[in-house]
């Protein structure tokens, strides 16, 4: 039997070393929660990046689908609209053939084209070089100008394309050249600066053709014009030779043109549209003679004379607008076209 002190010595080391074990498993216990708890918050943040990856992805993959879409929609806008001007190239298609002009496909795309005569509008370049001022007086005074603003208005466009001299003369032949290679290598006869006396880069005198119609706008005399008549161009054309197709040109150009009185003018047209009075639709009468055309004009033989070589029984050259639309993107095309030849000129052709 152990005596008292050697059993309290005993009993306390016992209780000492089961506590500081106790310490020791705890300690343990405590580090590998520790571990654990780090490596949760490691996992947690790996799918946190690999979520965010992903989700990036998917918004990368999107927007290309996305972009992709927008993209093949604008071209197939633009395959309609080129189809549509394809369509009308042919000189058998007219305006009222709107079934072929007019197209809707499965998928909801669809083109519409319009046929116009150049020929239906006054051709300045024309006009001022075989010095038949007295149309642009009558459309000017029809429009309300005064004499004070008409005179310096023709005499402004007359030196615009009288004031080439020599040294700008091969310039302006390189520009004319640049300008018929670029509009599908349209001959001369259909270029904006042919006129009925010739080329005038080689001409006698210098003469600077209008190659547009917005360039009558940089003539500074012009301007009274302008304010007085917002939609001025569209009685002017630079292309085709002059003369004027009666079965195209509205009253107001049959009126200046010819002479005739409002209302002659007016019944010639409404002629022309058939009986349902709306015009490019299957009944529209063609006029097929000049001596019809004097007929309905009203006009004696010896009227008709003084007119007859600025009238023409078909268009020179056409304007071609055709829009391409599939969902909501539009593809419009101006083209103008001389049909009358093959394959068909392009002289100027516009997208927007």
């Amino acid at each position: 039997m152990k005596p008292r002190s050697l059993r309290r010595f005993s009993a306390g080391y016992r209780q000492r070393a089961f506590s500081g074990g106790s310490v020791w498993v705890v300690a343990r216990s405590c580090r590998r929660g520790h571990q654990r708890g780090s490596a949760l918050l490691l996992v947690l943040f790996t799918i946190l990046l690999i979520s965010s990856l992903i989700i990036s992805a998917v918004e990368f993959v999107r927007h290309d689908v996305d972009e992709y879409a927008v993209l093949n929609r604008r071209f197939q806008s633009r395959v309609l609209a080129r189809s549509g001007v394809a369509l009308a190239m042919p000189p058998q298609v007219r305006n009222e053939d709107r079934e072929l002009l007019e197209q809707t496909r499965k998928d909801g795309g669809k083109f519409r084209v319009i046929i116009a005569s150049e020929s239906a509008h006054l051709n300045i370049n024309f006009v001022l070089e075989t010095n038949r001022d007295y149309l642009l007086q009558a459309l000017f005074r029809k429009w309300g100008l005064t004499s004070r603003e008409i005179d310096p208005a023709i005499a402004g466009l007359h030196h615009f394309i009288e004031d080439v001299n020599a040294a700008d003369a091969s310039e302006l032949q390189a520009s004319m050249t640049s300008t018929s290679t670029s509009a599908a290598n349209a001959t001369p006869a259909q270029s904006p600066a042919q006129t009925t006396s010739g080329n005038p880069a080689t001409s006698a005198q210098q003469f600077r053709p209008f190659l547009a119609v917005e360039e009558m706008s940089l003539v500074p005399e012009f301007a009274p014009v302008m304010k007085r008549q917002p939609d001025w161009a569209q009685s002017f054309t630079v292309y085709g030779d002059g003369k004027i197709d009666v079965n195209t040109a509205d009253q107001d150009i049959i009126e200046l043109v010819t002479g005739v009185t409002p209302t002659q003018a007016d019944q010639f047209v409404r002629y022309r549209w058939g009986r349902d009075g709306i015009p490019f639709t299957a009944d529209d009468q063609i006029y097929r003679s000049l001596e019809d055309v004097r007929v309905h004009l009203g006009m004696s033989p010896q009227q008709f004379q003084a007119v007859q070589d600025m009238l023409s029984l078909n268009s020179e050259v056409d304007r071609i607008e055709s829009s391409g639309i599939i969902a909501d993107f539009t593809t419009n095309i101006t083209a103008i076209v001389n049909r009358n030849v093959v394959p068909a000129q392009i002289l100027l052709w516009q997208e927007r």
